[in-house]
Formats: C-alpha cells, sequence, structure tokens
C-alpha cells in the first residue's frame, strides 16, 4: 500500500501539523508513503480546499481519494460560501474524513462514505502533571507576577483571531467579540485574562474599553506581530496548566484542538457548539445561548472554591474521553481502517 499526502500551508500551522501526524503514523503503521502520486494506491488530502488549486490538478486523474474536512464545512447554511467549491471536490471523493460527529452527521446527508478521525495529539508533550507546585514554576518561568494572579481566576485564549489584512478587526471564525461580551460584566478584581499568540489586535483593544484585566505572554505591537508573538508549540501545555477556565468563542471551527489540548491537561473548558466540543466536552460545558454562556462564566469566577468537586469530575470526565479516543492506537487503527476500506471497495 503506498500513500501519497496531498495539503500544506508551509508555514508551520495547523495543517503542517497535521501532515507531519499522518506521516508519522504511515510510519507506526508501516505503511509507505510515497513522493511519486502516480505510485499511489491512495490520495490523502488533509485540506479538502488544497485539492482544487492548481497545485493538485493533476491527482484529480487518480481514482482513490480521500478529502479531509479541516475547516468546517456548513453546507446546512445555504449561504455557505464554499458550497460550489465543495460540490466540485466532492465529485472525486473516494472517502471523506470528519474530525466530529458533527460533521459527519451534515455530511452525510450531501455525500456517502464519511469516517470520524478527531485529530492526533501529543500526550507526552501535553502530559498531565500532579504537582501542587507547578503553578508557581510557570509562573516564574515566563516572568508572569505572582502577585498579577493572586487570588485571581485565570481564564486563557490562545488563539489568533485579528484579521491578517487588518489587524483591528476581529476574524469571524474565531469570535472574540464573544470573548469580550464573556468577560466586561465580571468582577474586575476576581480574573485575569491570560492572552497569547499573534494578532491578538482586537482583544487587546476591546479590553482597554472595556477595562478587561489581562496579561499577554508576548509584545503587544501596532504592526504584524505574526513573527515575533509566535509562541512555540512546546511552550502551550505550561499555559493550559496555569488556566483554571479555557474559552472557545468561536463560530466556525473544525476543530479546534485547544479542546483536545485541554481536556489532555484537565484544564477546564467551556466552548460554543462548534467542531468537536460536543464529542470531547460535557453537555453543560457547550453553549448554543450567549446568555447561557456567559452565566456559566460567571458562575465559574464567583463559586470558584464551592464548585471545586464539580469542575474537578468535569476535568477528569473529559480528560478519560481524550486519551480514549485519541491515543495513537486508536486512531492509528482508525486511518488504517479506511485506507483498507478504499482499497477493499475499489476491488468489489
Amino acid at each position: 500500500m503506498n500513500i501519497f499526502i496531498n495539503g500544506k500551508d508551509g508555514k508551520g500551522w495547523a495543517i503542517d501539523m497535521l501532515r507531519s501526524d499522518y506521516e508519522a503514523a504511515l510510519k507506526r503503521l508501516g505503511i509507505s508513503q510515497t513522493k511519486n502520486f502516480i505510485k499511489a494506491d491512495i490520495v490523502h488530502n488533509i485540506w479538502w480546499n488544497y485539492f482544487l488549486t492548481k497545485t493538485s490538478f493533476f491527482l484529480r486523474l487518480k481514482k482513490n481519494i480521500i478529502l479531509s474536512a479541516v475547516n468546517f464545512i456548513d453546507l446546512d447554511n445555504k449561504n455557505y460560501f464554499l458550497r460550489k467549491e465543495f460540490e466540485k471536490a466532492d465529485n472525486y471523493a473516494t472517502v471523506w474524513i470528519s474530525p466530529s460527529e458533527k460533521q459527519k452527521q451534515i455530511l452525510e446527508r450531501f455525500t456517502e462514505n464519511i469516517f470520524v478521525l478527531p485529530y492526533y495529539i501529543n500526550f507526552n508533550l501535553f502530559n498531565y502533571i500532579e504537582n501542587s507546585d507547578i503553578k508557581q514554576k510557570i509562573l516564574k518561568k515566563y516572568d508572569i507576577p505572582a502577585d498579577l494572579v493572586k487570588n485571581k481566576i485565570i481564564i486563557g485564549s490562545f488563539q489568533r483571531d485579528s484579521l491578517g489584512t487588518d489587524l483591528l478587526k476581529p476574524k469571524w471564525q474565531k469570535g472574540p467579540e464573544l470573548l469580550i461580551d464573556l468577560l466586561k460584566d465580571l468582577p474586575k478584581d476576581k480574573f485575569i485574562l491570560l492572552l497569547s499568540g499573534p494578532r491578538r489586535h482586537f482583544v487587546f483593544k476591546e479590553c482597554k474599553k472595556h477595562n478587561i484585566p489581562y496579561f499577554y505572554l508576548g509584545q503587544e505591537t501596532p504592526e504584524d506581530d505574526i513573527t515575533i508573538n509566535s509562541l512555540s508549540f512546546d511552550k502551550m501545555p505550561d499555559l493550559y496548566r496555569i488556566t483554571d477556565l479555557y474559552l472557545v468563542t468561536s463560530k466556525s471551527e473544525g476543530g479546534p484542538k485547544a479542546i483536545l489540548e485541554a481536556t489532555a491537561l484537565k484544564t477546564n473548558i467551556f466552548s460554543t457548539d462548534v467542531g468537536l466540543a460536543g464529542d470531547f466536552l460535557e453537555k453543560k460545558n457547550v453553549f448554543t445561548d450567549t446568555e447561557q454562556y456567559k452565566k456559566a462564566v460567571h458562575d465559574f469566577v464567583i463559586n470558584f472554591d464551592k464548585n471545586k468537586e464539580i469542575r474537578k469530575t468535569d476535568a477528569e470526565t473529559q480528560y478519560v474521553r481524550c486519551i480514549n479516543q485519541c491515543n495513537y492506537n486508536v486512531l492509528d487503527k482508525k486511518l488504517e481502517d479506511i485506507y483498507k476500506f478504499i482499497l477493499n471497495k475499489k476491488n468489489k
């Protein structure tokens, strides 16, 4: 069996990481990866949009094609802006890979042969550590003033959410407006927002406007900071370890991987009903209503000490769900089964 993997962004972001994950899986499975698509038994596209570019034109001559729904394909929305592109790509697809049940259920109404395969996560890096001193050590490591966070709930947000073309405008998929709405009415002495990553300009502006306390692990600059504030991936687990509550406020996501990263580290997390949130988080921690989301965040902050056992139970439940579904053995077996399905389908 020879697999040709197609798709990359060349910037070391999510697509490139996903490609590396699949390449590592092929090595563990003992499956050959070829750089010559003509010799490939299966063309595995990890970014379905990329399949429609000129770079991928000749791949459309192959018959065994996997297309991956990395970004959310919102076919239930009549105004979905990539509907025509999806229909064109679907003509070539042998199977689709979906990262979530939510996406699978939508795709099933428009096409066939959809398999759920959540994202890989490195549990050696995102490993839970039972250590009462870990928080203080991390604060010191990153020069975060201990007095700044003392007796405060640390709320985390580690994503890019400003437009690259206009840094003061929000990236609509990430929903930073909701992040601000969730925090602006909270008691300012009870929490602090921990921010990292580049292109957070919109959030900076709105935090200052609403007097939301925050600490940024980077250098604030009016210019595009993509080259100076991109935090190395191996530092991300530390940020989750000192975070009391991580907030996903996205409107559209294939993932986000933050859900897996937080749950793998037993960090409490609330999310809008996007991507794989419903597959890994407790139902009460996934929100479709803004007011309910605001109330949950408020209760988390105000009743932090009172609800300690409830938080611990939620985090443990979500952690077990994550390690059971996203460990290498489980995901590698699912990937291999998808390949076998395609080849068996060809021989029938």
